[in-house]
């Protein structure tokens, strides 16, 4: 991996740790995930995280998911979350997040805006189809190429992100993280509607996963 002479990434900070503490704890699921997702909570080291997130990212890229493209991100606060976080940017992508609250108009629009060609969802949440919410928006947006989600019974043609963290797949590819360049897209509303926001890492502080300093 090609990396620039400028502040540190989130993924370059998330090495650091891991080649100090390999076995320190790094995510940490919320006690209620089961009730939310369906799914039991997870406790995973830095060494488990960064097999995961090595495997998630070689998912994105044998997706044929271009080098800068967008992906978007209708997740909750778990474990997943942050995987595909780290994954996507060490996969080199731009992470776009979608609220929860979004159904399919939402989601639709805001998918079209930022010209994603992916998004990542869970199979359910808080019993809420989040899956198919995303199908039916990824059908209506021109620009998405590549759906996937985490959890069961996925609707067909969604990959499973679960599985893809079982292949073991070590397909990388060379990505120049620069801290300067824009690594997600968070949404403003404004009196004609909500607009996608660039947002460099030093803006905000919600990168951090646990573990982290």
């Amino acid at each position: 991996m090609i990396q620039a002479n400028v502040s540190p990434t989130l993924d370059g900070l998330f090495r650091r740790i891991l080649a100090r503490q390999p076995d320190a704890l790094a995510l940490l699921d919320p006690l209620n995930k089961q009730r939310i997702t369906g799914t039991a909570p997870r406790r995973l080291t830095f060494t488990q995280a960064d097999r995961a997130i090595s495997a998630l990212a070689a998912h994105f890229v044998e997706s044929g998911l271009p080098v800068n493209s967008v992906i978007g991100i209708q997740l909750p606060n778990t474990v997943e979350f942050m995987l595909t976080v780290l994954a996507a940017y060490r996969a080199g992508l731009i992470v776009a997040l979608l609220p929860q609250l979004w159904r399919q108009a939402e989601l639709t629009m805001a998918l079209n805006r930022t010209g994603a060609r992916a998004i990542v969802t869970s199979s359910k949440i808080d019993g809420v189809s989040h899956a198919d919410l995303a199908m039916n928006a990824a059908a209506e947006a021109f620009s998405i190429r590549h759906v996937c989600g985490f959890g069961d019974d996925l609707p067909e043609g969604m990959a499973s992100l679960d599985l893809a963290m079982t292949s073991g797949s070590t397909t990388t590819r060379a990505v120049t993280q620069d801290g300067r360049k824009a690594a997600l897209i968070s949404f403003d509303v404004t009196a004609e509607g909500f607009r996608a926001v660039p947002r460099h890492p030093s803006q905000s502080d919600c990168w951090w996963p646990r573990g982290l300093p």
